[in-house]
């Protein structure tokens, strides 16, 4: 059995109620005009017209153009389906179209809607008539009925007054009490909650409201029951611009439940409330959507826990990260010569060892260099270990933009300086070192304050590694000694370190 819903059934009583008093209205005062009545009106007009014309050429026996003036009317109204004109001993004069079988196809003498008599006198003499026939309306009983303006406007007002009676009883029911659907043992379970709540209709109108829902803003005391819910004042500033995007629209439009959409309300005299909405569609049997339950939930001391925490988490971060730049700066203190910036002797031989067994294990090559300073021990005498420190210095800085960023630069002694070349041989060691020999000699002294004619100049050996290499020690070995021999041949200058098998003496560079 089909169920009709109240409102529904009220419409349907109020639309036949109008329609039966129009019905009475029409059949007192005849409201609406007859079709058939305004037809004959047009058509004795028309016939009129044509009979006065008529006479006037009859009287002057034009039948010529008589029979013109007939077939012109005929042609200008389509609805004409013949014209004669009779005299009274039912002479034909004129005609235009089939007269006789139209006219002969009628009943009786007197006009009628298909065809219309006019007489034709002169002074009081009677001598014949004008006959109009007219195209017979070939539609049923019931289309005609149908078209008839009484018919028209009462088919009309049952769907538009139907949809409009239905409309303004669903308003009206609603603003009259839209909270009564909801029984009054749900509203006492709802204000026990801690969370504010609200029931929504399909529309998205407040019909029930709990406590905790009032007690969110100062604003919210005031009774929002029949109002949209995206538009109360108090709310709407802390949602979307556009409606469709609010939480229990979107529950509703897509039949599911929206978790946890955050906003934030505030008030003027006080702080922003953090709140998360939860939605939740509500379905009848059929699974259609009839409204919606929507939660508040107060979340703004728990927001302020994890701020602090945030805020916690951030400075344990950038504790964290002062640590690591202190112990950066204490690894660097721990491996790298305060006077010259480069390698101490410890890391110097750590990072040397690995570079040393990684050429032996890939087969690629290394070189290692070792430099003194000339005659370093007069510039203490004579200068004093301050200006001796400033020359060590010197040397040192050299050392960094001559060689490559690759390269391993460590002060191993007073102003004894080793670096390691990984993946240069012997050859391209020599050059390098030659031109940091060059620049050593040109540069560093006019560098030193207070001893700008004092003239520096430093002694390198070179050795590349060989297979006969069995260890750092052996080649550094070799090192010292073709660094021995460019002291031998005179100071300032680079000296190769022979074979380790060839038992040759070492090579002078410069």
């Amino acid at each position: 059995m089909i169920r009709i819903a109240p409102t529904l059934q009220i419409a349907f009583a109020l639309v036949f109620i109008t329609c039966a008093m129009l019905v009475l209205i029409d059949s007192l005062f005849q409201v609406f005009p007859d079709p058939d009545a305004q037809a004959m009106r047009v058509r004795t007009a028309l016939a009129h017209t044509v009979a006065a014309h008529a006479a006037a050429l009859a009287q002057q026996r034009d039948v010529r153009t008589l029979e013109q003036m007939l077939a012109a009317v005929r042609k200008q109204n389509m609805s004409v389906r013949s014209l004669a004109v009779r005299r009274a001993d039912e002479t034909v004069v004129a005609q235009a179209g089939d007269h006789a079988k139209a006219w002969g196809e009628a009943a009786g003498e007197e006009s009628t809607l298909t065809n219309v008599i006019v007489p034709l006198s002169s002074g009081s003499d009677h001598w014949g008539r004008v006959e109009v026939a007219f195209v017979p309306d070939a539609r049923s009983f019931l289309a005609r009925a149908l078209h008839h303006p009484r018919s028209i406007v009462l088919l009309s007002i049952v769907p538009l007054g139907l949809l409009l009676f239905w409309v303004y009883m669903k308003r009206a029911l609603l603003h009259l009490d839209p909270a009564a659907v909801i029984p009054q043992r749900v509203r006492l379970a709802f204000n026990v909650m801690t969370e504010g709540v609200a029931v929504l209709d399909h529309r998205g109108r407040v019909l029930l409201v709990n406590d905790a829902l009032h007690g969110l803003h100062a604003a919210a005391s005031v009774d929002p029951i029949g109002k949209a819910l995206s538009a109360l004042p108090w709310l709407a500033p802390s949602l979307a611009a556009d409606p469709r995007e609010h939480p229990w629209n979107l529950a509703m439009r897509e039949g599911k439940s929206v978790t946890n959409y955050a906003i934030e309300l505030r008030n003027e005299a006080t702080v922003g409330r953090k709140v998360a909405v939860n939605c939740a569609p509500i379905l009848d049997e059929r699974g259609a959507v009839r409204g919606c339950l929507a939660t508040f939930d107060d979340v703004t001391e728990l927001h302020l826990a994890n701020q602090q925490l945030s805020a916690t988490l951030v400075e344990l971060q950038t504790s964290q990260q002062e640590i690591e730049r202190k112990n950066r700066e204490l690894e660097h203190l721990a491996t790298h010569d305060v006077l010259t910036g480069c390698l101490t002797r410890r890391a110097f031989f750590d990072r040397m060892t690995r570079a040393f067994q990684d050429a032996r294990d890939q087969g690629t090559a290394l070189s290692c260099a070792v430099l003194d300073i000339d005659r370093f021990k007069s510039v203490n005498d004579t200068l004093g270990h301050a200006t001796g420190d400033r020359v060590v210095q010197e040397i040192g800085r050299q050392l960094q933009v001559s060689f490559r960023g690759t390269d391993i630069v460590g002060r191993c002694g007073g102003d004894e300086f080793f670096i390691g070349m990984p993946g240069c041989d012997l050859e391209a060691a020599a050059r390098i070192a030659e031109a940091m020999r060059q620049a050593v000699e040109l540069e560093c002294g006019a560098r030193v304050p207070g001893a700008a004619k004092l003239k520096i100049s430093i002694s390198v050996g070179v050795a590349g590694l060989e297979q006969h290499d069995i260890s750092l020690a052996h080649l550094l070995e070799r090192t010292d000694q073709a660094l021995y021999a460019a002291k031998s041949a005179g100071r300032n200058r680079v000296a190769k370190a022979a074979a380790a098998d060839s038992g040759a003496e070492q090579s002078v560079v410069g």
